[in-house]
């Protein structure tokens, strides 16, 4: 993958125009998760060291596209957050009013970027607009390079010179290590709906050597097979694309499952076969996948996305609990990504023992399934 990396440009004396994703969690004027702020420090902490003067854009929640300010999705909660965590005071501007200064401060941010006109449509004049505010364009964010916006896309192509941040270049070679290492390969796959993990399946199916499923994803499946699956989370219209996937030798479904005829209340262990019409399933048993301690241990990478049961319920978290121990414990290469397999993964207190932890869900999804990310072919096409 040809684009130019952070190390590789002159930032002396510049002005970096960084396109980061500082998309957190706010509540009372409060960031309540920093995470997406720490993994961007390294980013900022290199060109702030390289003399350069850094300006920082992002997006925030999904506010109205109006050039009209909105309070709760304002990037000020993230500006303190940074300035806490740098200790370096940082200036706060609208478009409007940075585009009017007389001389660019050392460190500034930029509002949200989606109160501006244009921006998730990639128009040419926001984007040209916000190519002339730096000499330079980072990109860094990764969890919105599978949007074609202005401030992700456009405002590279007018650049004068671009380059992938840190966090973007760390995200990227974690990804096609596990796409280009398919010899021994796994990958867990659950959340609630196969439509939107239906591509990505079929893309692995062809890489890996086993695909292990469950959650929705699995219930649909086991419905396919012909078992009464009650009351559970199924999508009746992918059964056909279901049935495709089970001639599937590659991928795996459970065949002992927790089962409770209210979420509730504690489940009862059956097979699937077994599953009453008043019952649904909230959880997998991961001994119902035949060997896959062995499987997860001999394997020389494993792809993690999606919890495996209703894991917020304390009921029906032992599934995606262990099997997310089996993962840390196994000598193989480990990504994991996706906001609610970060949280099951916090859950079960393996966070940090994942090799890598990718900050996207959407971006990582495609990525993974083939797709070209705008964010990034921008890039690719800056340097040919």
């Amino acid at each position: 993958m040809q684009y130019k990396s952070l190390n590789e440009v002159d930032l002396s004396n510049k002005t970096v125009l960084l396109r980061s994703d500082l998309n957190t969690p706010i509540e009372n004027g409060l960031v309540t998760n920093n995470e997406r702020i720490l993994r961007s420090l390294p980013t900022l902490n290199f060109i702030i060291d390289a003399g350069a003067r850094l300006v920082i854009m992002s997006h925030l929640g999904r506010p109205e596209e109006n050039d009209i300010f909105q309070e709760e999705f304002s990037l000020l909660p993230v500006v303190n957050e940074i300035e806490n965590l740098l200790n370096k005071r940082i200036m706060f501007y609208n478009l409007g009013e940075f585009e009017k200064l007389d001389k660019i401060p050392k460190i500034s941010v930029i509002e949200n970027t989606r109160f501006c006109i244009g921006e998730k449509s990639n128009d040419i004049d926001l984007s040209k607009r916000l190519a002339g505010l730096g000499d330079l364009i980072v990109m860094d964010a990764f969890a919105t390079s599978h949007r074609a916006h202005a401030s992700t896309a456009g405002v590279i192509t007018f650049s004068n010179e671009a380059c992938a941040g840190l966090l973007l270049d760390e995200e990227l070679n974690a990804l096609s290590r596990v796409k280009e290492n398919s010899k021994n390969s796994v990958a867990i796959l659950g959340g609630a709906k196969i439509s939107t993990k239906l591509t990505l399946i079929d893309s692995l199916s062809k890489s890996m050597d086993k695909i292990i499923l469950g959650g929705g994803i699995a219930n649909t499946l086991i419905a396919a097979k012909g078992n009464e699956v009650g009351k559970s989370l199924v999508e009746e219209s992918m059964l056909p694309e279901a049935a495709k996937l089970l001639e599937n030798p590659k991928i795996i479904v459970p065949h002992l499952v927790i089962v409770s005829d209210n979420p509730d209340k504690p489940g009862r262990l059956t097979s699937i076969d077994s599953i009453e019409k008043n019952e649904a399933i909230f959880d997998v048993s991961p001994e119902s996948y035949a060997d896959l301690e062995t499987i997860l241990m001999n394997a020389g990478t494993i792809l993690w996305n999606g919890p495996l049961g209703f894991f917020e319920k304390e009921n029906f978290d032992k599934g995606t609990i262990k099997i997310a121990k089996m993962i840390c414990s196994s000598k193989g290469f480990s990504v994991a990504g996706g906001g609610d397999t970060i949280a099951a993964a916090q859950k079960a207190g393996v966070l940090g023992k994942l090799d890598y932890v990718s900050t996207a869900g959407g971006a990582f999804l495609e990525f993974m399934e083939g797709k070209k990310l705008p964010g990034v072919e921008a890039l690719i096409d800056k340097v040919n």
